[in-house]
């Protein structure tokens, strides 16, 4: 798909908040009411890279189902329903640490999915269900767009992680979009060596690295070669683009520190949110987009 307008398998830069076309996606997308610095967030980029990608691949159409993994109560799942025919929406609702009052597994969003919306929305195209990523209750080839956001780094191992893309890509139908946005290092930083990690959990009795193994860094992101192996090469599903890794010295300003549980914005100032750094190298999100071969 060499013929698209722009570059979309790439990592969040603050450039993109530039694009005239991304601010109007991305304002038509999350709930109003935010300042124009406010939408300076990461997450707000992801979703109008998903909106604008599915609708210059003709993805929004009346006839189109889609399926959300992991998607938690995020405003994609409501525009989504004024677009298409059928939006799926999947997550452990109620299980896991995202599941604390508020958070995006929350569970009265299966009970009650209009307490989150942000807007107005198509209340038949939606569906929610309790579903775990990794065991997908559905047939092969059953949706014409498949998307996740930001939540495939939280699968646990790897080999769940490469479950979970696998799963993404059965359901998928030939010709059918795939979508996966994830958080990934921007740098090579030897502190994020999971090895290394692990041996200054022992040596400090657990008090730095909690929870590192040797097979799992503090923090949920992936470096470049891992994007490959553990995500993109499980699906099965070329990319319709080459990935796009460079980012401008500007998406660096500002950068959010993880300090313990907190974070920390270097300025004070809460946005823009686009870089964050905990125990090595910077990370941020990136977007990939796959195309099943029809």
């Amino acid at each position: 798909m060499s013929s698209l307008s722009r570059q979309y398998n790439k990592v969040c830069d603050r450039r993109d908040f530039d694009d005239p076309v991304v601010r109007a996606r991305l304002r038509d997308m999350v709930a109003p009411g935010y300042a124009p610095d406010e939408e300076l967030r990461r997450k707000f980029w992801e979703y109008a890279m998903l909106g604008l990608y599915l609708e210059e691949v003709g993805a929004l159409r009346e006839d189109a189902e889609v399926l959300s993994v992991a998607a938690g109560h995020e405003e994609p799942l409501y525009w989504l329903t004024n677009h298409v025919g059928r939006v799926v929406a999947t997550d452990i609702y109620g299980e896991g640490s995202f599941a604390v009052e508020g958070r995006e597994a929350d569970i009265t969003m299966l009970e009650d999915p209009d307490a989150w919306a942000p807007y107005e929305y198509r209340r038949d195209r939606l569906e929610v269900y309790s579903m775990n990523a990794l065991d997908l209750k559905f047939p092969d080839e059953s949706f014409d767009v498949v998307f996740s956001l930001s939540s495939i780094e939280h699968f646990g191992s790897t080999k769940n992680v490469q479950r979970g893309a696998a799963e993404m890509a059965r359901v998928l139908k030939p010709g059918g979009h795939l979508i996966i946005v994830t958080e990934l290092l921007l740098r090579f930083h030897i502190l994020d060596s999971p090895w290394l990690q692990t041996a200054i959990r022992f040596l400090t009795g657990g008090r730095r690295c909690a929870g590192a193994t040797p097979r799992h860094r503090i923090v949920e992101a992936f470096r470049p070669r891992e994007l490959q192996r553990h995500v993109i090469k499980p699906t099965g599903i070329p990319l319709v683009q080459p990935l796009d890794l460079s980012i401008s010295p500007e998406s660096f300003e500002n950068m959010t520190l993880m300090i313990g549980d907190q974070l920390v914005p270097e300025t004070g100032r809460p946005y823009p949110h686009i870089v964050l750094k905990g125990h090595g190298s910077p990370w941020t999100s990136v977007f990939l987009a796959l195309r099943k071969p029809a």
